[in-house]
Protein backbone atom coordinates (compact mmCIF):
# COMPACT_ATOMS: atom_id res chain seq x y z
CA UNK A 1 0.00 0.00 0.00
CA UNK A 2 1.56 3.29 -1.04
CA UNK A 3 2.09 5.98 1.55
CA UNK A 4 0.60 8.67 -0.68
CA UNK A 5 -3.05 8.69 -1.64
CA UNK A 6 -4.44 9.58 -5.04
CA UNK A 7 -7.28 12.06 -5.25
CA UNK A 8 -9.64 9.53 -6.85
CA UNK A 9 -9.63 7.13 -3.92
CA UNK A 10 -8.94 9.54 -1.06
CA UNK A 11 -12.29 8.68 0.53
CA UNK A 12 -11.49 4.97 0.61
CA UNK A 13 -8.16 5.64 2.30
CA UNK A 14 -9.74 7.96 4.85
CA UNK A 15 -12.42 5.37 5.51
CA UNK A 16 -9.90 2.60 6.23
CA UNK A 17 -7.73 4.83 8.44
CA UNK A 18 -10.85 5.95 10.28
CA UNK A 19 -11.91 2.34 10.85
CA UNK A 20 -8.48 1.53 12.29
CA UNK A 21 -8.68 4.47 14.68
CA UNK A 22 -12.22 3.51 15.68
CA UNK A 23 -11.02 -0.04 16.45
CA UNK A 24 -8.29 1.38 18.68
CA UNK A 25 -10.74 3.65 20.49
CA UNK A 26 -13.18 0.77 21.06
CA UNK A 27 -10.39 -1.45 22.54
CA UNK A 28 -10.75 -3.91 19.66
CA UNK A 29 -7.13 -3.53 18.55
CA UNK A 30 -4.05 -2.81 20.65
CA UNK A 31 -1.60 -2.82 17.74
CA UNK A 32 -0.03 0.28 16.23
CA UNK A 33 0.03 1.31 12.58
CA UNK A 34 3.57 1.51 11.17
CA UNK A 35 3.73 3.96 8.24
CA UNK A 36 7.38 4.95 8.51
CA UNK A 37 8.43 2.93 5.49
CA UNK A 38 6.91 2.62 2.02
CA UNK A 39 4.36 0.05 3.16
CA UNK A 40 1.87 -0.04 6.00
CA UNK A 41 1.96 -2.74 8.65
CA UNK A 42 0.18 -3.42 11.93
CA UNK A 43 2.53 -4.20 14.81
CA UNK A 44 1.92 -5.39 18.35
CA UNK A 45 2.60 -3.01 21.27
CA UNK A 46 6.26 -2.65 22.10
CA UNK A 47 5.85 -2.96 25.86
CA UNK A 48 4.33 -6.00 27.53
CA UNK A 49 2.88 -3.88 30.33
CA UNK A 50 0.62 -2.16 27.82
CA UNK A 51 -0.67 -5.55 26.72
CA UNK A 52 -1.36 -6.56 30.34
CA UNK A 53 -3.22 -3.31 31.07
CA UNK A 54 -5.28 -3.82 27.93
CA UNK A 55 -6.28 -7.33 29.01
CA UNK A 56 -7.29 -6.10 32.49
CA UNK A 57 -9.28 -3.24 30.99
CA UNK A 58 -11.12 -5.57 28.61
CA UNK A 59 -11.90 -8.01 31.43
CA UNK A 60 -13.52 -5.21 33.42
CA UNK A 61 -15.51 -4.16 30.37
CA UNK A 62 -16.76 -7.70 29.76
CA UNK A 63 -18.01 -8.02 33.35
CA UNK A 64 -19.87 -4.73 33.09
CA UNK A 65 -21.11 -5.65 29.62
CA UNK A 66 -22.66 -8.84 30.97
CA UNK A 67 -24.84 -6.85 33.37
CA UNK A 68 -25.82 -4.11 30.91
CA UNK A 69 -26.63 -5.90 27.65
CA UNK A 70 -29.83 -7.67 28.85
CA UNK A 71 -31.58 -4.28 28.95
CA UNK A 72 -31.43 -4.12 25.16
CA UNK A 73 -32.99 -7.44 24.22
CA UNK A 74 -34.85 -8.85 27.21
CA UNK A 75 -38.31 -7.72 26.14
CA UNK A 76 -40.61 -10.24 27.75
CA UNK A 77 -40.71 -9.50 31.48
CA UNK A 78 -43.72 -11.74 32.05
CA UNK A 79 -44.22 -15.31 30.93
CA UNK A 80 -47.92 -15.26 30.18
CA UNK A 81 -47.74 -17.44 27.08
CA UNK A 82 -45.48 -19.84 25.24
CA UNK A 83 -44.58 -16.99 22.89
CA UNK A 84 -43.21 -15.02 25.86
CA UNK A 85 -41.02 -17.94 26.93
CA UNK A 86 -39.73 -18.35 23.40
CA UNK A 87 -38.97 -14.62 23.16
CA UNK A 88 -37.06 -14.73 26.45
CA UNK A 89 -34.97 -17.65 25.19
CA UNK A 90 -34.24 -15.73 22.00
CA UNK A 91 -33.17 -12.66 24.00
CA UNK A 92 -30.94 -14.72 26.29
CA UNK A 93 -29.22 -16.36 23.31
CA UNK A 94 -28.42 -12.96 21.79
CA UNK A 95 -26.98 -11.80 25.12
CA UNK A 96 -24.72 -14.86 25.33
CA UNK A 97 -23.58 -14.40 21.74
CA UNK A 98 -22.87 -10.69 22.29
CA UNK A 99 -20.61 -11.34 25.28
CA UNK A 100 -19.03 -14.36 23.59
CA UNK A 101 -18.28 -12.33 20.47
CA UNK A 102 -16.24 -9.79 22.42
CA UNK A 103 -14.38 -12.52 24.34
CA UNK A 104 -13.53 -14.37 21.10
CA UNK A 105 -12.24 -11.15 19.56
CA UNK A 106 -10.03 -10.42 22.56
CA UNK A 107 -8.58 -13.94 22.60
CA UNK A 108 -7.89 -14.01 18.86
CA UNK A 109 -6.50 -10.50 18.41
CA UNK A 110 -3.06 -11.74 17.33
CA UNK A 111 -4.67 -13.82 14.57
CA UNK A 112 -6.73 -10.81 13.51
CA UNK A 113 -3.56 -8.72 13.18
CA UNK A 114 -1.92 -11.40 11.03
CA UNK A 115 -4.88 -11.59 8.64
CA UNK A 116 -5.07 -7.78 8.41
CA UNK A 117 -1.37 -7.61 7.56
CA UNK A 118 -1.89 -10.24 4.86
CA UNK A 119 -4.65 -8.13 3.36
CA UNK A 120 -2.37 -5.08 3.41
CA UNK A 121 0.49 -7.00 1.78
CA UNK A 122 -1.88 -8.40 -0.84
CA UNK A 123 -3.07 -4.88 -1.57
CA UNK A 124 0.51 -3.83 -2.29
CA UNK A 125 1.13 -6.84 -4.56
CA UNK A 126 -1.99 -6.18 -6.61
CA UNK A 127 -1.10 -2.48 -6.91
CA UNK A 128 2.38 -3.41 -8.14
CA UNK A 129 1.03 -5.93 -10.67
CA UNK A 130 -1.72 -3.73 -12.06
CA UNK A 131 0.49 -0.60 -11.83
CA UNK A 132 -2.34 1.20 -10.11
CA UNK A 133 -1.73 3.57 -7.17
CA UNK A 134 -5.11 2.67 -5.62
CA UNK A 135 -7.48 -0.27 -5.95
CA UNK A 136 -10.59 0.71 -4.04
CA UNK A 137 -13.21 2.21 -6.36
CA UNK A 138 -15.85 4.70 -5.33
CA UNK A 139 -18.44 1.94 -4.94
CA UNK A 140 -16.36 0.52 -2.07
CA UNK A 141 -17.02 3.66 -0.04
CA UNK A 142 -20.64 3.79 -1.20
CA UNK A 143 -21.44 0.22 -0.16
CA UNK A 144 -19.76 0.57 3.20
CA UNK A 145 -21.54 3.89 3.74
CA UNK A 146 -24.83 2.09 3.07
CA UNK A 147 -23.91 -0.56 5.62
CA UNK A 148 -22.94 2.16 8.08
CA UNK A 149 -26.32 3.85 7.65
CA UNK A 150 -28.07 0.59 8.51
CA UNK A 151 -25.88 0.22 11.60
CA UNK A 152 -26.60 3.79 12.71
CA UNK A 153 -30.32 3.19 12.16
CA UNK A 154 -30.17 0.24 14.53
CA UNK A 155 -28.16 2.22 17.08
CA UNK A 156 -30.81 4.95 17.21
CA UNK A 157 -33.15 2.32 18.63
CA UNK A 158 -30.77 0.21 20.74
CA UNK A 159 -28.43 2.72 22.38
CA UNK A 160 -31.15 4.79 24.15
CA UNK A 161 -32.19 1.61 25.95
CA UNK A 162 -28.69 1.21 27.39
CA UNK A 163 -28.82 4.77 28.75
CA UNK A 164 -32.48 5.76 29.27
CA UNK A 165 -33.21 9.47 29.39
CA UNK A 166 -34.79 9.15 32.84
CA UNK A 167 -31.40 8.34 34.37
CA UNK A 168 -29.90 11.47 32.83
CA UNK A 169 -32.80 13.68 33.96
CA UNK A 170 -32.63 12.30 37.50
CA UNK A 171 -28.83 12.65 37.64
CA UNK A 172 -28.31 8.99 38.54
CA UNK A 173 -24.51 8.86 38.24
CA UNK A 174 -24.24 5.07 38.71
CA UNK A 175 -26.70 4.23 35.95
CA UNK A 176 -25.25 6.92 33.67
CA UNK A 177 -21.73 5.49 34.08
CA UNK A 178 -22.80 1.89 33.44
CA UNK A 179 -24.93 3.06 30.52
CA UNK A 180 -21.98 4.83 28.91
CA UNK A 181 -19.83 1.70 29.32
CA UNK A 182 -22.65 -0.41 27.88
CA UNK A 183 -22.90 1.87 24.84
CA UNK A 184 -19.12 1.72 24.44
CA UNK A 185 -19.15 -2.08 24.50
CA UNK A 186 -22.16 -2.42 22.23
CA UNK A 187 -20.59 -0.13 19.64
CA UNK A 188 -17.53 -2.40 19.73
CA UNK A 189 -19.77 -5.40 19.10
CA UNK A 190 -21.44 -3.70 16.15
CA UNK A 191 -18.03 -2.67 14.82
CA UNK A 192 -16.91 -6.31 14.78
CA UNK A 193 -20.10 -7.33 12.98
CA UNK A 194 -19.52 -4.65 10.36
CA UNK A 195 -15.94 -5.90 10.00
CA UNK A 196 -17.38 -9.20 8.70
CA UNK A 197 -19.07 -7.30 5.88
CA UNK A 198 -15.95 -5.22 5.25
CA UNK A 199 -13.70 -8.28 4.91
CA UNK A 200 -15.87 -9.85 2.22
CA UNK A 201 -16.19 -6.49 0.46
CA UNK A 202 -12.41 -6.05 0.35
CA UNK A 203 -11.91 -9.60 -0.98
CA UNK A 204 -14.56 -9.00 -3.63
CA UNK A 205 -12.90 -5.75 -4.71
CA UNK A 206 -9.52 -7.50 -4.95
CA UNK A 207 -11.01 -10.30 -7.05
CA UNK A 208 -12.77 -7.78 -9.28
CA UNK A 209 -9.60 -5.76 -9.84
CA UNK A 210 -7.61 -8.90 -10.68
CA UNK A 211 -10.29 -10.06 -13.09
CA UNK A 212 -10.32 -6.65 -14.77
CA UNK A 213 -6.52 -6.75 -15.07
CA UNK A 214 -6.56 -10.19 -16.72
CA UNK A 215 -9.32 -9.02 -19.07
CA UNK A 216 -7.26 -5.96 -20.05
CA UNK A 217 -4.22 -8.19 -20.55
CA UNK A 218 -6.16 -10.46 -22.92
CA UNK A 219 -7.47 -7.45 -24.81
CA UNK A 220 -3.93 -6.19 -25.28
CA UNK A 221 -2.79 -9.60 -26.51
CA UNK A 222 -5.16 -9.42 -29.46
CA UNK A 223 -2.52 -7.35 -31.26
CA UNK A 224 -0.09 -10.27 -31.01
CA UNK A 225 -2.60 -12.61 -32.60
CA UNK A 226 -3.38 -10.18 -35.40
CA UNK A 227 0.20 -9.53 -36.49
CA UNK A 228 0.00 -12.01 -39.37
CA UNK A 229 -3.38 -10.79 -40.57
CA UNK A 230 -4.04 -8.21 -43.23
CA UNK A 231 -5.05 -5.80 -40.49
CA UNK A 232 -1.38 -5.50 -39.55
CA UNK A 233 -0.87 -3.52 -42.77
CA UNK A 234 -3.61 -1.04 -41.93
CA UNK A 235 -3.52 1.99 -39.74
CA UNK A 236 -5.03 0.01 -36.87
CA UNK A 237 -1.60 -1.53 -36.24
CA UNK A 238 1.03 1.04 -37.19
CA UNK A 239 3.97 -1.12 -36.03
CA UNK A 240 4.66 -4.70 -37.07
CA UNK A 241 6.68 -6.83 -34.69
CA UNK A 242 9.00 -9.65 -35.64
CA UNK A 243 8.25 -13.23 -34.71
CA UNK A 244 10.92 -13.06 -32.00
CA UNK A 245 9.47 -9.88 -30.56
CA UNK A 246 6.03 -11.43 -30.50
CA UNK A 247 7.31 -14.48 -28.62
CA UNK A 248 9.02 -12.18 -26.09
CA UNK A 249 5.77 -10.31 -25.54
CA UNK A 250 3.93 -13.57 -25.17
CA UNK A 251 6.45 -14.86 -22.62
CA UNK A 252 6.10 -11.64 -20.67
CA UNK A 253 2.34 -12.14 -20.59
CA UNK A 254 2.85 -15.75 -19.51
CA UNK A 255 5.04 -14.56 -16.61
CA UNK A 256 2.38 -12.00 -15.73
CA UNK A 257 -0.29 -14.69 -15.73
CA UNK A 258 1.83 -16.81 -13.39
CA UNK A 259 2.13 -13.79 -11.09
CA UNK A 260 -1.67 -13.47 -11.26
CA UNK A 261 -1.95 -17.12 -10.29
CA UNK A 262 0.25 -16.53 -7.25
CA UNK A 263 -1.90 -13.58 -6.17
CA UNK A 264 -5.10 -15.54 -6.75
CA UNK A 265 -3.76 -18.34 -4.57
CA UNK A 266 -2.85 -15.92 -1.78
CA UNK A 267 -6.20 -14.12 -2.08
CA UNK A 268 -8.02 -17.44 -1.89
CA UNK A 269 -6.09 -18.43 1.25
CA UNK A 270 -6.59 -15.02 2.86
CA UNK A 271 -10.34 -15.07 2.21
CA UNK A 272 -10.66 -18.55 3.70
CA UNK A 273 -8.54 -17.52 6.68
CA UNK A 274 -10.72 -14.48 7.23
CA UNK A 275 -13.82 -16.65 7.12
CA UNK A 276 -12.25 -19.14 9.55
CA UNK A 277 -11.11 -16.49 12.05
CA UNK A 278 -14.31 -14.45 11.88
CA UNK A 279 -16.78 -17.30 11.47
CA UNK A 280 -18.11 -16.88 15.01
CA UNK A 281 -18.70 -13.18 14.36
CA UNK A 282 -20.21 -13.92 10.93
CA UNK A 283 -22.56 -16.46 12.46
CA UNK A 284 -23.43 -13.99 15.22
CA UNK A 285 -23.97 -11.28 12.59
CA UNK A 286 -26.65 -13.35 10.87
CA UNK A 287 -28.09 -14.78 14.08
CA UNK A 288 -28.24 -11.41 15.85
CA UNK A 289 -30.00 -9.60 13.01
CA UNK A 290 -32.36 -12.54 12.44
CA UNK A 291 -33.31 -12.92 16.12
CA UNK A 292 -33.75 -9.19 16.68
CA UNK A 293 -35.91 -9.12 13.57
CA UNK A 294 -38.09 -11.86 15.06
CA UNK A 295 -38.22 -10.08 18.43
CA UNK A 296 -39.41 -6.91 16.71
CA UNK A 297 -42.16 -8.86 14.97
CA UNK A 298 -43.09 -10.44 18.31
CA UNK A 299 -43.26 -7.02 19.96
CA UNK A 300 -45.41 -5.61 17.17
CA UNK A 301 -47.88 -8.51 17.20
CA UNK A 302 -48.01 -8.56 21.02
CA UNK A 303 -48.78 -4.81 21.10
CA UNK A 304 -51.34 -5.23 18.33
CA UNK A 305 -53.20 -7.93 20.25
CA UNK A 306 -52.85 -6.16 23.59
CA UNK A 307 -54.22 -2.86 22.27
CA UNK A 308 -57.35 -4.48 20.94
CA UNK A 309 -56.43 -4.42 17.24
CA UNK A 310 -55.70 -0.69 17.28
CA UNK A 311 -52.91 1.04 15.39
CA UNK A 312 -49.53 0.57 17.07
CA UNK A 313 -46.04 2.05 16.78
CA UNK A 314 -44.29 1.43 13.46
CA UNK A 315 -40.79 1.47 14.98
CA UNK A 316 -40.63 -2.37 15.11
CA UNK A 317 -41.41 -2.49 11.38
CA UNK A 318 -38.58 -0.05 10.69
CA UNK A 319 -36.22 -2.16 12.77
CA UNK A 320 -37.33 -5.27 10.91
CA UNK A 321 -36.44 -3.58 7.61
CA UNK A 322 -33.03 -2.51 8.97
CA UNK A 323 -32.13 -5.95 10.33
CA UNK A 324 -33.30 -7.69 7.18
CA UNK A 325 -31.25 -5.21 5.15
CA UNK A 326 -28.17 -6.10 7.21
CA UNK A 327 -28.60 -9.82 6.51
CA UNK A 328 -29.27 -9.34 2.80
CA UNK A 329 -26.31 -6.97 2.42
CA UNK A 330 -23.87 -9.44 4.02
CA UNK A 331 -25.13 -12.36 1.94
CA UNK A 332 -25.02 -10.35 -1.29
CA UNK A 333 -21.49 -9.18 -0.46
CA UNK A 334 -20.35 -12.79 0.10
CA UNK A 335 -22.02 -13.82 -3.16
CA UNK A 336 -20.31 -10.88 -4.89
CA UNK A 337 -16.93 -12.15 -3.68
CA UNK A 338 -17.64 -15.67 -4.92
CA UNK A 339 -18.76 -14.51 -8.37
CA UNK A 340 -15.81 -12.16 -8.83
CA UNK A 341 -13.43 -15.00 -7.92
CA UNK A 342 -14.81 -16.91 -10.93
CA UNK A 343 -14.23 -14.14 -13.50
CA UNK A 344 -11.09 -15.67 -15.11
CA UNK A 345 -12.95 -18.92 -15.79
CA UNK A 346 -15.29 -17.00 -18.09
CA UNK A 347 -12.46 -15.52 -20.17
CA UNK A 348 -10.97 -17.09 -23.36
CA UNK A 349 -7.60 -17.77 -21.79
CA UNK A 350 -7.12 -21.10 -23.56
CA UNK A 351 -7.66 -19.84 -27.13
CA UNK A 352 -5.26 -16.90 -27.19
CA UNK A 353 -1.98 -17.17 -29.14
CA UNK A 354 -1.93 -20.97 -29.21
CA UNK A 355 -0.02 -21.08 -32.50
CA UNK A 356 3.00 -19.00 -31.49
CA UNK A 357 4.61 -20.52 -28.42
CA UNK A 358 3.79 -23.21 -25.82
CA UNK A 359 4.85 -21.08 -22.87
CA UNK A 360 1.50 -19.28 -22.76
CA UNK A 361 -0.41 -22.54 -23.10
CA UNK A 362 1.45 -24.06 -20.16
CA UNK A 363 0.83 -20.99 -18.00
CA UNK A 364 -2.87 -21.01 -18.90
CA UNK A 365 -3.19 -24.71 -18.09
CA UNK A 366 -1.56 -24.20 -14.70
CA UNK A 367 -3.69 -21.14 -13.96
CA UNK A 368 -6.99 -22.79 -14.91
CA UNK A 369 -6.09 -25.94 -12.97
CA UNK A 370 -5.36 -23.79 -9.95
CA UNK A 371 -8.73 -22.05 -10.25
CA UNK A 372 -10.49 -25.40 -10.49
CA UNK A 373 -8.88 -26.61 -7.27
CA UNK A 374 -9.51 -23.28 -5.50
CA UNK A 375 -13.23 -22.88 -6.00
CA UNK A 376 -14.23 -20.32 -3.39
CA UNK A 377 -17.09 -21.24 -1.07
CA UNK A 378 -18.09 -19.26 2.00
CA UNK A 379 -19.60 -21.65 4.52
CA UNK A 380 -19.92 -20.58 8.15
CA UNK A 381 -19.83 -23.08 11.01
CA UNK A 382 -20.22 -25.80 8.40
CA UNK A 383 -23.97 -25.15 8.11
CA UNK A 384 -24.55 -21.73 6.48
CA UNK A 385 -23.68 -21.40 2.80
CA UNK A 386 -23.50 -17.66 2.12
CA UNK A 387 -24.83 -16.97 -1.36
CA UNK A 388 -27.92 -15.37 -2.84
CA UNK A 389 -29.81 -18.66 -2.59
CA UNK A 390 -29.73 -18.29 1.20
CA UNK A 391 -31.90 -15.15 1.10
CA UNK A 392 -35.17 -16.99 0.19
CA UNK A 393 -34.45 -19.39 3.07
CA UNK A 394 -34.29 -16.46 5.48
CA UNK A 395 -37.55 -15.01 4.15
CA UNK A 396 -39.26 -18.40 4.40
CA UNK A 397 -38.15 -18.78 8.03
CA UNK A 398 -39.52 -15.31 8.85
CA UNK A 399 -42.92 -16.08 7.31
CA UNK A 400 -43.08 -19.42 9.16
CA UNK A 401 -42.25 -17.68 12.43
CA UNK A 402 -45.03 -15.15 11.82
CA UNK A 403 -47.65 -17.85 11.41
CA UNK A 404 -46.48 -19.70 14.51
CA UNK A 405 -46.31 -16.49 16.51
CA UNK A 406 -49.84 -15.49 15.55
CA UNK A 407 -51.08 -18.92 16.60
CA UNK A 408 -49.33 -18.56 19.97
CA UNK A 409 -50.75 -15.06 20.35
CA UNK A 410 -54.34 -16.25 19.95
CA UNK A 411 -53.99 -19.17 22.38
CA UNK A 412 -54.52 -16.90 25.40
CA UNK A 413 -51.38 -17.89 27.26
CA UNK A 414 -50.77 -20.25 30.17
CA UNK A 415 -54.13 -19.42 31.82
CA UNK A 416 -56.01 -21.08 29.00
CA UNK A 417 -53.77 -24.14 29.22
CA UNK A 418 -54.37 -24.42 32.97
CA UNK A 419 -58.11 -24.05 32.47
CA UNK A 420 -58.13 -26.80 29.85
CA UNK A 421 -56.09 -29.03 32.16
CA UNK A 422 -58.56 -28.47 35.00
CA UNK A 423 -61.47 -29.32 32.73
CA UNK A 424 -59.79 -32.54 31.60
CA UNK A 425 -59.09 -33.47 35.22
CA UNK A 426 -62.68 -32.84 36.30
CA UNK A 427 -63.98 -34.80 33.33
CA UNK A 428 -61.90 -37.81 34.37
CA UNK A 429 -63.18 -37.63 37.93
Amino acid sequence: MNATASGKDIWSRRLLIGLYRAARCLSLLSCRLDVERNHIELKAPRQQCNRLLTIIWRSILVNIYWTIIPDVFLRARKTESYADVFAMLQSASVILFAVGSFIVQVCAESRFIVILNRYIALYGRICALTQSPELFPLKFSVFYALKLLLTIGGCLYELPQLLPMRHILHGDVGHILTGIIGIYMWMGTLFMLDACFLGFLVSGVFYEQMGAHIGAMLLGMRSIDLMDDETSQTKSLPQRYSHYRRMCLLCDRADELEACGSIYSELYQVTLSFRSIFQFQIFFYIYYNFIVLLLMLYEYIWNYLDDGHEATDLVPFIMVAIKLGNIVLLIMCADYTIKKSQLPQMMPLDIVCTDIDQRWDNSVDMFLSQLQTQQLEIKVMGILQLNNEFIPTILSAIITYLFILIQFGFTGGFDVVEEIAKRNLSARN
